[in-house]
């Protein structure tokens, strides 16, 4: 089983002064959720996500961050979708 699950972007991700074009992420421990409660109330989805997506994306193209949430402010929010959707993969690894 994979440990990390990765994900082609429909749209190139400009981060980190280059364009990923696919991102990898480990799935989250619950050490990641409440650190990402106390910066964003997960009552705020998004900013909940972002805080999330910071902690758990291992890289974006060859960029390994680390990652903040000024990375994904010009990002539209079909294209956040995507961060969000491999977010709920992520958290399925090893479900069984």
């Amino acid at each position: 089983m994979a440990d990390t699950i990765i994900k082609t972007l429909k749209k190139a991700w400009k981060v980190g002064g280059q364009e990923a074009t696919e991102i990898e992420l480990r799935p989250p421990t619950m050490a990641d959720v409440c650190d990402a409660e106390k910066e964003a109330s997960p009552l705020q989805p998004n900013s909940f996500n972002i805080q999330m997506a910071c902690r758990v994306i291992v890289r974006a193209g060859s960029f390994t961050g680390p990652f903040a949430p000024g990375h994904f402010r010009a990002m539209r929010p079909a294209q956040f979708d995507e961060i969000t959707q491999t977010l709920r993969e992520a958290e399925a690894l090893g479900e069984e």
